[in-house]
């Protein structure tokens, strides 16, 4: 019996062995039931996308990405381009939850730059572009800022929502 659960064993860590990479290769390209690339839907620069969800629909405008020379004294990183990615949400009729209205921040971002790194957000503000709380009927004008190792000349972002579901793209050239 002992020999039969080995035997299992290493059985299965062969499988997982000569598919690890194709279970790699799935979850960085995800496909569609008819095992085909998913596309993303494009959000178009300076338009709404409307989101309609369970809770409420809302709209999310990418209005642009813009560097800044401001730099924070205090961060332990060093980045050669710091970029606001600038954007407008407005809750239509997204309920509070949790008591909170509606707002999006940082985690419902994942911004590249043109190499593909995964880039983290720089710990600066606009002030006159916060993020805040929304009401149904309610707007808001945001940024946030990312460190950038390198210099780049494109943003790309992918809207998710959730835990990590993908929802849209865009590919934001950096004034």
């Amino acid at each position: 019996m002992k020999k039969i659960g080995i035997m299992l064993f290493v059985l299965g860590l062969v499988v997982f062995g000569l598919t690890g990479c194709g279970i790699v290769e799935y979850l960085s390209n995800p496909r569609d039931g008819a095992g085909t690339e998913k596309k993303l839907p494009e959000i178009v620069l300076n338009e709404p996308f409307l989101v309609t969800t369970v809770n409420g629909d809302y709209s999310l405008t990418i209005t642009g990405a813009r560097t800044t020379s401001e730099r924070n004294e205090n961060s332990e990183s060093d980045p050669e381009q710091v970029v606001f990615l600038d954007f407008t949400y407005e809750n239509i009729s997204y309920e509070k939850r949790n008591n909170m209205d509606f707002f999006l921040a940082q985690g419902d971002f994942v911004v590249t730059d043109d190499a593909g790194n995964v880039l983290e957000t720089y710990n600066i503000k606009d002030p006159n572009r916060m993020i805040q709380e929304t009401p149904i009927g309610g707007s808001c004008s945001a940024s946030i800022a990312y460190g950038l190792e390198k210099s780049s000349k494109n943003l790309n972002v992918i809207f998710i929502r959730g835990k990590g579901r993908e929802v849209a793209q865009i590919r934001i050239p950096i004034e």
